[in-house]
């Protein structure tokens, strides 16, 4: 039996059943005894009459299988007929007189509860109790709601029969719809919905200013002072293009618009990861997206930090994810319907967060959520060392790393760091004089952590910034810990170095501990612990914790009850240096191999004596001998030690420069090129000159570990590479252009360069402007990413297209084309398109999806074209003119409702189907192709195909 006639039949039998125990009033016999037609026999005369009382019947019925239908979505197909005839019986049997119904207060509840025990059914489970339920509530509110009557004057209300079904409509209408996932009903759903979005964005929308102490912090609105980065990575495979892969990397796309239905962002310590995540829920708790992101306006976000479950459960159930003060008045089951509608925004941040051990469980946790709601948006966030790009890839997620910041948008963050801390002006454009001048502060001011410290120094002091990271840092804590309160004239209660100590022990633990956070309860009791054994410190250690929470800028309490440090590069970099004062290399080396030790190892070199660090060094270097599975990520950190270390036995620095020499550069893949980033600008010193005698893949990976540095020496090293022929060195070369100045990169590095075949690939519109700077361009293939265009006149400066893709916005006209000669067209998600005639003839593929559908097909009309895909269609859209496509061998169908009107298609050799509707497909069941379908849709007619036809299930 269908959803719709299963509703519809339950529907009738509740208003029949309801209108005989209307018309039979306190007559229980009658009640029993007599159908609808015999009392409406005994009491209206005339057929009329008659027919009005059968109008008003149907329509109560029509009303109620209405509210009745969605209760069934979710029900098992083979468990409908059984439960819902179940139900017919039940209702039909059981006593409905007025005398029956007093009896049972008219409640539905006890009514339920009655039928059950009158009529016990063990055999059918819970969609048995949950239509039963549902049915009682509708057929005692029908009851309730019909008007009491004489006999004599039922003629003079069925003449009122419409006033009566509209009131009927409202009274059914607000009825609490209960089912499995609304256990409660949803009534209460939008103004919960509401209350929550508004905590989201008043709680999340703060940007913390890292580097200024707790209690001088302004609060800095995320949603205006957010900095969008760049992103660079390979998306997940595109249904849109018939289940092929698009491998092609988004390098210099930025964040927003390379996020999909499932997204892995990687990036290193100080990234921006958790600011992503905060601007994400706050956008959508405001259904602010615009650009790519604007079909998730109308999402509900869930942030979700791993580092509250570092030594704890991961949350078990969906209500989980609601934590703090609204959790208590949650409609039962909200989130689960969210999730379940498509409607949620899961937004999971610090994979490396957890322990090492506990990272499987995590993926497996993600596996189970995506199965249970596969509609759900989902935003995973990791550092590269915990995971690789395909760590989430066979659950479908697309994998992208953010980028450095590039010299704009280090301009863009000072502005705003100095707007927000109400910095003068003087102190802006001494800052931006001294990175423009020093190219150590260039590099430090790569990542929005490292660049809001420089923001800080540098608002505190006028004596030149630091030279290393190491100096960085120690800078900073100095600041936080002791000038800004010292400034202030604020009473210490304890030196700085006393802080530091307590601090660092802190660090140690949690390091320790593979955590990010400890109960408030046990830094009492590790502050407690270590102030015996510091002579010089006289005060409670709750005061103690108190200072450091509110004072140091250094640790904080999230959530009441745990205590965690600012940023993690602060743990790191106090564990280090308490590993080293403490003797603690064995433990060290004991845990080099895993990712979560790595930054604390790089930052205790830069705090050990030279003996302290020659036996670190030489034992992780002795590990990676004996252990082949551990040995590049063991060699890899040992040369990211370099840039910490301060002194080093001669023999051991050798050894380390002959691996990075012998056994690291050049990188033979992609891979060992992301993994080259921890040796961070010194690995200019090993890259080779030229790329003469590198296979493909090195010379591809050599360029992109060059392109990672982003500074004037890459960019030389870069012009030099720039006369390689190869397709893959080319690409590189392409990838790295935002990287740099783009019009600099151009002249210097790019303006001879062969290209591929004369071909340049780019990702943004950013970059039009500069191509006529490439001497050697015969033609532009735009990949992009960047953002949802509302105007094609940008083609216009585009020397020889070859390739589009791009999203749209709004009504788009294709006119600009008509001078162009592409290969490929893919126009996505603009309202409408107008102006079709005016396309040129694009023979490999055309892709066009709008809102609206398409109504007029006649532009295919003696088109040829390889490969189409096409939103859907209207009704009454003529879909002939498909037969006109010559060379027609793919077809895709972006939720087409109907195929029976698809003519024959001679050459069609693949129809794709997609979207998120179901589809009938026995109209093709006679037809000669491959068929791809969706693996989370169902197509009726699917197991009645013909021996022609061929399914293939993607996703």
């Amino acid at each position: 039996m269908g959803l719709e006639i299963a509703a519809a039949k339950l529907g009738q039998t509740i208003a029949t059943r309801a209108a005989t125990a209307w018309l039979a009033g306190r007559d229980k016999e009658k009640a029993r005894t007599s159908s609808l037609t015999e009392l409406a026999a005994a009491q209206l005369a005339k057929p009329l009459q008659q027919a009005k009382l059968k109008t008003l019947v149907e329509s109560i019925g029509h009303t109620v299988a209405e509210q009745l239908e969605p209760v069934l979505q979710r029900c098992p197909e083979d468990e409908i007929d059984a439960s819902l005839a179940a139900v017919e019986v039940a209702l039909q049997s059981i006593d409905l007189s007025d005398e029956a119904l007093l009896a049972d207060d008219a409640d539905p509840e006890v009514l339920a509860r009655r039928i059950r025990k009158e009529l016990p059914r063990q055999d059918l489970g819970r969609f048995y109790d949950l239509a039963l339920d549902q049915s009682c509530r509708h057929l005692v509110q029908v009851i309730r709601h019909l008007p009491s009557f004489q006999p004599r004057a039922l003629a003079e209300v069925l003449s009122r029969a419409t006033a009566q079904t509209a009131l009927l409509e409202d009274v059914l209408a607000r009825l609490p719809r209960t089912s499995l996932h609304a256990p409660q009903g949803t009534s209460n759903d939008d103004e919960f919905r509401d209350e929550y979005l508004r905590y989201i964005a008043a709680n999340l929308d703060r940007l913390e200013l890292l580097g200024l102490s707790m209690k001088d912090r302004p609060r800095l609105a995320l949603s205006v002072a957010y900095l969008s980065l760049t992103v660079s990575g390979a998306q997940r495979q595109r249904h849109e293009w018939f289940g092929q892969a698009d491998h092609h990397s988004h390098s210099g796309v930025r964040v927003e618009s390379a996020l999909v239905s499932r997204t892995l962002v990687r990036g290193e310590a100080g990234s921006g990861k958790t600011t992503l995540l905060d601007w994400l829920a706050v956008t959508a708790a405001r259904g602010g997206f615009v650009g790519n992101l604007q079909s998730w306006n109308g999402l509900v976000p869930f942030p979700v930090r791993l580092r509250a479950y570092a030594d704890s459960p991961l949350p078990s159930k969906p209500e989980d994810f609601v934590t703090g003060w609204l959790a208590g008045i949650m409609p039962a089951g909200w989130v689960h319907r969210v999730l379940q509608a498509g409607k949620g925004l899961l937004l999971v941040d610090g994979v490396d967060e957890v322990p090492p051990s506990k990272r499987q469980h995590v993926r497996e946790w993600l596996r189970e959520l995506v199965h249970v709601f596969p509609s759900a948006q989902v935003v995973v966030t990791a550092r590269p060392a915990a995971t690789d790009e395909k760590w989430l890839a066979e659950l479908d997620f697309s994998s992208v790393e953010l980028e450095q910041m590039s010299p704009a948008d280090v301009k863009v963050f000072l502005q705003r760091w100095h707007e927000a801390a109400g910095a003068p002006e003087e102190a802006q454009r001494r800052l931006t004089t001294q990175l423009d001048s020093r190219e150590h502060l260039r590099s430090l001011a790569s990542s929005p952590l490292l660049c809001a410290m420089l923001c800080a120094l540098n608002l505190g002091r006028v004596s030149e910034l630091p030279q290393s990271r190491m100096e960085l840092y120690a800078a900073a804590l100095t600041m936080l810990l002791d000038l800004r309160d010292a400034e202030r004239g604020i009473a210490r209660i304890l030196t700085t170095s006393d802080k530091t100590v307590l601090l660092r022990d802190l660090a140690w633990r949690l390091t320790l501990g593979g955590r990010t956070q400890l109960p408030t309860a046990k830094v009492h009791e590790h502050v407690a612990r270590k102030i015996r054994s510091m002579p010089n410190v006289d005060e409670e250690p709750g005061a103690v914790v108190t200072h450091l929470l509110e004072r140091s800028g250094v640790i904080r309490e999230p959530v009441p009850g745990q205590v965690d440090f600012v940023h993690r590069t602060f743990q790191e970099y106090l564990a280090g240096e308490e590993a080293m004062q403490d003797g603690q290399v064995e433990t060290l080396v004991a845990h080099a191999h895993q990712d979560s030790w790595t930054q604390t190892i790089v930052l205790a070199c830069g705090h050990g004596h030279r003996s302290q660090v020659t036996e670190l060094l030489t034992e992780v270097l002795d590990r990676a001998d004996r252990e082949p599975r551990n040995a590049r990520r063991l060699r890899l950190l040992a040369a990211a030690c370099l840039e910490t270390i301060r002194d080093v036995d001669a023999d051991v620095h050798d050894r380390i420069d002959a691996i990075i020499r012998d056994r690291l550069v050049p990188p033979r893949s992609k891979k060992e090129t992301t993994s080259l980033a921890t040796i961070g600008h010194r690995v200019l010193r090993y890259l080779p000159t030229d790329l003469d005698g590198l296979s493909d893949a090195a010379a591809g990976a050599t360029v992109r570990s060059a392109a990672l540095v982003g500074s004037p020496e890459a960019m030389a090293r870069l012009a030099g590479y720039a006369r390689d022929p190869r397709e893959n060195v080319q690409e590189a070369l392409l990838e790295a252009w935002l990287n740099f100045d783009p019009q600099r990169y151009a002249e210097e590095v790019l303006a001879d360069a062969p290209l591929d075949n004369g071909y340049a690939r780019i990702t943004t519109t950013r970059l039009i402007p500069y191509l006529d700077l490439l001497q050697r361009l015969r033609g532009t293939d735009l990949w992009l990413d960047d953002e949802a265009h509302t105007d094609l006149r940008f083609l216009d400066r585009v020397r020889g297209l070859r390739y589009l893709s791009t999203p749209t916005s709004g009504e788009i006209d294709v006119s600009p084309l008509e001078p162009t000669r592409p290969v490929v067209v893919n126009l996505r998600r603009a309202q409408q398109y107008s102006n079709l005639d005016r396309l040129p003839q694009i023979p490999v593929f055309l892709g066009l999806t709008q809102a609206e559908p398409w109504h007029d097909l006649d532009f295919l009309r003696g088109r040829a074209c390889n490969n189409l895909h096409l939103s859907r269609t209207a009704p009454d859209c003529d879909l002939t003119p498909l037969a006109e496509v010559a060379d027609l061998k793919t077809l895709y169908c972006y939720n087409w409702p109907d195929l029976s009107a698809m003519p024959d298609l001679p050459n069609l050799h693949t129809l794709g189907l997609g979207g998120h509707i179901p589809v009938d497909v026995l109209p093709l069941k006679n037809r000669s192709l491959v068929l791809e379908l969706s693996r989370y849709l169902s197509y009726p007619g699917v197991e009645e195909l013909g021996p022609g036809v061929r399914v293939r299930w993607i996703g």
